[in-house]
């Protein structure tokens, strides 16, 4: 006998009365977050009066929208509309407060353009989610409190140019042990001007500057704005900042929409981060929506780091940001690696009399143990029956297929059939196993992958690290040892250059005022140099040189393109007519179809900067009406992180 299943009934709506409009400015323009890419243009509701004195610009309502109910942001009153007689009602107000002004409004839509999305696409990764609780909150400026005294000389180190009431440059930092003193510095300077937003590429870099800051002056004064931090909280400090309540807020990613206040300033530090690129399309990045701000409302802009991006460099080539440069003059060595040894006979000296004045820094490219596997007799690569190469994940470990993960506990070359390894591609692991040899009875402290070492005291240790997870040392390291120089520099991306200079620096960055910095590096290439002098300039404009010459970024602007396979050979032929038609400039390259894993292709595109914006319309378009004849979505990158 079957079970009969309970009936559900379909929600629906009811039809309501009709309500008495509002008096004034009866008409909502409202961004629908209707999930429907094509239907990404505002819609017009009517305003009940009920409703007209909360239903204001930028606040979040509830509207109908097709035969079901959907969020909505308000972007303007208006007094008609020219579909004035098929208009509903604005079904509620979720909350009271704006989030959003006219200033970040307009930088909804522009981004939306700039990277080929719908607004609501970027409105979830700008406004935190509602919390009721929270509306129900009173938000009042405290009273001013008495400051803390500094409790460091950090602001000394702030140049004048930073501290004019306007401001649009790059920041060089100086060679410092703790950033986060003088950042915290920056922004207390700042605040004296108005409103400052301080955006950082991760939660270890936030923690940090806040510790800082909450040293300098009252919490009450202090917001932050990152998904770590608890639902409610980040919605209270949310709206906390966009009613001026706190007049500092430091955050990840999404912060850089937040509403500010006029002659606000907004600090970015590491601008060329990769965490500082949205994942989630339409995939935009911090560096260029902060420039987008600064050029549509009156918003000081600081970029703040030890190199800056080509991009960065362009904008200082052509003044429209200035360079705040901080040299300095650094102890540097540098010696090749001749026969592939892990430290040059140089570097064992440098060592030995660093360690009498505290721990040592040993950067290393990467992570794991030995990431390429070599025939030790006739140097030939092991790969595994499937292709994939073999790697070693620690010592006295098999061989293991880094694809189908086969494990080769017997493994022997195919070529020579000899059984001896030979480790190429050095991970952190097999190094510190190296350096603790290298050093005997000395510690050694791994900081990489999901061991991160936050801080360490100052004491005689080795110090193994990845980019990015250097452990901070009061007083900074007796010497910062710069391993595989020429894997930083030599890597096939196209940014890695410039990846490597921003991390050389920063790595270097944490010496002792009296302590080395040893490069594994040939000693004529230009990072030594920049290193000694603590500048990086004559670097950016060589690259930028080269850049202008290939016609690569940031002269030219990427697209990548990813779809099925079947379909791309037809996507190319359609943008080879549209060029011939006019529709989109001669000057773009496109380049492809080329295939990839699972049935994918890709297919990318480049445009000189004069015509890009008109480029990205057309695929925008484009987009647009594949969704409406219900095919799928291009997967589509405008300028993406990776370029290779």
């Amino acid at each position: 006998m079957v079970t009969p299943r309970p009936l559900k009934l379909r929600s629906q709506l009811a039809q309501a009365g009709k309500e008495l409009v509002a008096a004034r400015a009866p008409v909502a323009r409202v961004w629908v977050d209707s999930g429907v890419f094509h239907l990404d243009t505002p819609f017009d509701y009517w305003v009940p009066e009920r409703l007209s004195a909360i239903a204001l610009a930028g606040v979040r309502v509830q509207v109908e929208f097709g035969s079901s109910v959907h969020e909505g942001l308000i972007l303007e009153r208006c007094e008609s509309s020219p579909n004035a007689g098929k208009l509903k009602n604005l079904l509620g107000v979720l909350s009271i407060h704006p989030v959003a002004t006219p200033e970040t409004i307009e930088l909804f839509r522009l981004v939306a353009r700039r990277w080929a999305g719908a607004p609501y696409d970027i409105i979830r990764s700008a406004i935190p989610p509602r919390v009721a609780s929270v509306d129900k909150e009173e938000f009042l400026k405290p009273a001013e409190p008495e400051e803390k005294p500094l409790l460091n000389t950090s602001a000394q180190v702030i140049p004048k140019a930073l501290l004019s009431r306007w401001v649009r440059a790059f920041w060089s930092m100086p060679a410092c042990q703790r950033s986060s003193q003088i950042l915290a510095a920056l922004v207390i300077s700042r605040a004296e001007f108005g409103q400052v937003l301080l955006v950082v590429p991760d939660e270890r870099n936030l923690l940090a500057v806040e510790r800082e800051l909450l040293h300098l002056v009252s919490a009450d004064r202090i917001a932050r704005l990152d998904g770590h931090n608890s639902r409610s909280d980040r919605y209270r400090d949310f709206l906390r900042v966009t009613k001026g309540v706190a007049d500092i807020a430091i955050g990840l990613r999404g912060a850089i929409f937040t509403p500010l206040s006029e002659e606000a300033t907004i600090i970015v530090i590491g601008e060329s981060s990769q965490l500082l690129y949205e994942p989630r399309t339409p995939g935009w990045n911090v560096r260029d929506v902060a420039l987008m701000r600064a050029t549509q409302s009156e918003v000081n802009l600081i970029f703040a780091g030890f190199s800056p991006s080509l991009e960065i460099g362009r904008l200082i080539d052509m003044g429209w940001l200035s360079m705040v440069s901080s040299q300095q003059r650094r102890s540097v060595i540098a010696a090749p690696q001749m026969q592939g040894e892990l430290l040059p006979s140089k570097a064992f000296d440098v060592v030995r009399k660093a360690l009498k004045d505290g721990p040592i820094l040993f950067l290393v490219p990467r992570k794991g143990y030995g990431n390429a596997v070599l025939c030790k007799k006739c140097r030939n690569v092991a790969t595994c029956n499937c292709g994939g190469r073999l790697q070693q994940s620690g010592a006295g470990r098999s061989p293991q297929c880094v694809l189908c993960l086969a494990d080769f506990p017997l493994w022997r070359c195919n070529w020579c059939q000899s059984d001896e390894i030979y480790i190429a591609a050095r991970g952190i692991d097999r190094f510190v196993e190296e350096i603790g040899r290298s050093f005997p009875n000395v510690a050694v402290i791994n900081s990489s992958g999901e061991h991160i070492v936050d801080s360490i005291s100052r004491q005689s240790a080795l110090v193994v690290a990845t980019p990015g997870s250097e452990p901070d040392v009061e007083g900074g390291y007796g010497a910062v040892m710069l391993l595989e120089g020429i894997r930083f520099f030599g890597h096939s991306e196209l940014r890695s250059a410039e990846r490597a200079r921003e991390q050389f620096f920063q790595s270097a960055s944490l010496v002792s005022a009296n302590g080395r910095i040893f490069l594994a590096i040939d000693p004529t290439h230009p990072i030594v140099g920049a290193l000694t002098r603590w500048n990086p300039a004559p670097m950016v404009r060589k690259e930028l040189q080269e850049r202008a010459e290939v016609a690569l970024p940031p002269y030219y602007r990427f697209i990548t393109i990813e779809l099925n396979s079947k379909e791309a050979s037809s996507l190319k032929a359609g943008l080879l007519q549209a060029q011939r038609e006019a529709r989109i400039s001669e000057l773009v390259r496109i380049n492809g179809p080329h295939e990839k894993s699972n049935e994918k292709s890709s297919i990318s595109l480049s445009a000189p900067l004069a015509q890009a914006e008109g480029l990205v319309d057309f695929l925008h378009e484009l987009q647009r009406r594949r969704n409406l004849s219900k095919k799928n979505l291009l997967v589509m990158r405008v300028d993406p992180y990776s370029l290779s």
